[in-house]
């Protein structure tokens, strides 16, 4: 079995942090059975400010070396696992760079996956709509959460098979102490430490409030706030908000809190020092509204040091009653400004006297000595779930291999494709488009691809609703299928083969990227794309628009008159003599005719290739299936264009004639040359 594990295993962030130990955990596991599978990661660089202190000799071992390496897993078999917010995947590419040698191909290596299953955490009770939006577009085979609610929430919510595998908890290590007085004098306090982002979902307001309230006349106490700025916050709003928490109520003897006993570290703290922190702590508390896992409430606990933290949250699954300080509260509305959160979403909000109550029993466990046997309970029972390094990477190999060998691919639809030798064939070859890019590879492997087959090909003109959706399926089933332009659109489900230029596109669909044509569910179900333009790739559409194979096509101020319904020269065009396409005009002497040759078909049915025999002098003149609508990039036509293409059309069908092609026409509307068969499909 052979794993690309990608993820942001060069970053300081929640996910990265978590890579880095899933990645200690297969490699655990391989050290333990050698040869078990192949590993290979990708990483995601979402940021270029990484600490010196982080240990990289294992990202580094594995990481994928340069483009060749790429190249050559994507023509391989393997299953791919992507561990980060689903929408990531979509501009990862184009945003983000990876490691050194290497060109972003995030979105390559998933497509070409055998299966793709992607590990992920979130906070509130339903999936956020672009992340199941996601799901549709990449259609993953499973999805790993590190908790069973995550779990529960994503299989309702997508539909996808969900499993749980908790996050690798790794034991204390080095610590190093700070030389401050203030830090010096914690062994007399009661020291309630919390760590994360500054951000609203972590609770810091109730925290806050609540240990104001509840210690206001208590000098033995002491709260620091590890944390560092979030989305929308910086060191000065950070204090500003602190200063309003504390300001923000009244006690009982009509005063504000007054005392100075929160210590804030916001910067950049070596992990030696923050296990030193952690050590000289009491209890860790974070009143957050929701956690996928809660990594700091986890290792606070290894540490032998019990916890105040909400009821309710991925948290509560290695968390049991007797040696944690629970706090209840409620499930409500997130109202909260930042994507992908919306207010039909709920999270939990801790009680803020609740909090208090959980502090103060805390601080008289503290005075009475037991809160220290309350932490030892909770480490044993965290202990008892056995989840080290080996344990979890045998855990996730399983996964992975479980999904693998049930996979899309090995299922009741691949022994179906046996009955479609076309649709067979098309899944092979999008899949080796798909893993080059190359052109020359590309078209090497598209020659005599459908060598001896019927094409039929669906184009734009009034024809094509001679018959309905249902109707082409019946009589198409099974069948080699071309659609041009919008006619994809007309009946998506049967095309094998999608071609389109840069004039007269549906204008972008955004969800959940700008796209002008929309692919859905497996890849091996999608289309071979074939785009062409007179301006380089994506110049003229969205660069997020997908497609597999693209020509160039000269600008016509730049051919001198040479346009090939004018010349005639057919011959001099076939896809193995010239990559170059001319300049039809029209994209079916361009390249839809010279496509299907190229793939070595024998007949070629064309339904909607109608054009018109009045002879239009502009778009406006000229008749489509889908009427007068808005288009990106509106095409134009030519004064002498229309007479032209359908004088030239006897000549070509000649030729295709003598290369031993046929050409038939199913339309009662074309204006092409007569000589040309009219046929019923």
């Amino acid at each position: 079995m052979r794993i690309v594990y990608a993820g942001q295993f060069r970053d300081l962030s929640g996910y990265g942090i978590a890579a880095r130990l899933y990645l200690e955990a297969l490699d655990s596991y391989l050290e333990e059975n050698p040869g078990k599978f192949e590993l290979k990661i990708y990483s995601v660089i979402t940021s270029k400010d990484v600490r010196g202190d982080i240990d990289f000799s294992l990202v580094e071992k594995y990481e994928f070396k340069d483009n060749a390496e790429i190249e050559e897993w994507l023509g391989s078999k393997y299953t791919c696992l992507w561990h980060m917010p689903p929408p990531m995947i979509l501009f990862s590419d184009f945003r983000f760079s990876c490691n050194d040698n290497c060109t972003p191909s995030l979105k390559r290596l998933i497509e070409c996956a055998e299966s793709n299953i992607n590990f992920v955490a979130w906070e509130t009770d339903k999936v956020p709509n672009e992340w199941a939006r996601t799901y549709e577009y990449c259609s993953p085979d499973l999805i790993i959460t590190p908790c069973e609610w995550n779990s529960t929430v994503f299989e309702r919510d997508s539909g996808i098979k969900s499993v749980t595998v908790p996050h690798v908890i790794k034991d204390s290590g080095e610590e190093q102490g700070f030389s401050v007085d203030s830090f010096e004098q914690l062994d007399d306090q009661f020291v309630v430490f919390t760590m994360s982002q500054w951000t609203k979902r972590k609770g810091f307001d109730i925290l806050i409030k609540a240990f104001c309230a509840e210690f206001a006349d208590t000098d033995d106490v002491k709260l620091i706030i590890k944390t560092y700025e979030g989305p929308a916050s910086n060191l000065e709003t950070i204090k500003n908000e602190i200063r309003s928490y504390k300001n923000s109520f009244l006690l009982a003897n009509g005063t504000r809190p007054e005392k100075n006993n929160i210590m804030l570290l916001p910067e950049y703290i070596p992990e030696s020092k923050i296990n030193w922190l952690r050590s000289r702590s009491d209890v860790f508390a974070l009143t957050t509204r929701g956690e996928g896992f809660g990594l700091p409430i986890a290792e606070s606990v290894t540490a032998g040091i019990p916890v105040i933290v909400p009821r309710e949250g991925g948290h509560i699954d290695y968390l049991d009653e007797e040696s944690t300080y629970f706090v209840d509260g409620s499930w409500d509305n997130c109202f909260f400004i930042i994507p992908p959160y919306d207010c039909d979403m709920n999270w939990y909000e801790s009680s803020l006297k609740s909090t208090r109550e959980q502090l103060r029993l805390a601080y008289q466990d503290w005075k009475s000595g037991s809160i220290r046997d309350k932490g030892l309970r909770a480490k044993q029972y965290i202990d008892s779930k056995g989840w080290n390094k080996l344990n979890i990477g045998k855990r996730l190999y399983e996964e992975l291999e479980k999904t693998r060998k049930s996979s899309f691919y090995e299922s009741q639809k691949e022994k179906d494709w046996a009955t479609n030798d076309v649709a067979h064939r098309r899944r092979s070859v999008k899949r080796k488009l798909l893993a080059t890019s190359s052109m020359e590879k590309k078209l090497a492997t598209l020659k005599d691809s459908f060598e001896g087959e019927t094409c039929y090909i669906l184009n734009c003109g009034p024809s094509l609703k001679s018959f309905t959706p249902d109707e082409y399926r019946h009589k198409l089933k099974n069948k080699l299928v071309f659609a041009v332009k919008q006619a994809y659109e007309y009946v998506p489900d049967i095309v094998d083969f999608h071609l389109f230029n840069c004039a007269n596109l549906p204008l972008a669909v955004a969800h959940p990227l700008p796209e002008h044509y929309q692919y859905k569910g497996y890849v091996e179900d999608q289309p071979v794309v074939v785009a062409s333009s007179n301006y380089d790739l994506g110049q003229r559409w969205y660069e997020t628009q997908r497609s597999d194979v693209f020509f160039k096509i000269p600008i016509r101020t730049e051919i001198n008159n040479e346009f090939l319904c004018l010349t005639r020269n057919f011959g001099e065009h076939t896809i193995e003599k010239t990559l170059t396409r001319p300049c039809g005009p029209g994209i079916m002497y361009e390249t839809v005719i010279y496509m299907a040759l190229h793939l070595g078909v024998k007949k070629i049915i064309a339904t909607g290739w109608d054009l018109s025999g009045t002879n239009p002098k502009n778009d406006k003149e000229y008749d489509h299936f889908y009427g007068q609508q808005k288009m990106f990039n509106k095409g134009d036509i030519l004064p002498w264009e229309v007479k032209a293409t359908c004088e030239a059309s006897e000549q070509l069908f000649y030729w295709l004639r003598e290369r031993g092609v046929e050409l038939e026409l199913a339309s009662d509307q074309s204006a092409l040359f007569d000589g040309i068969p009219r046929v019923k499909l």
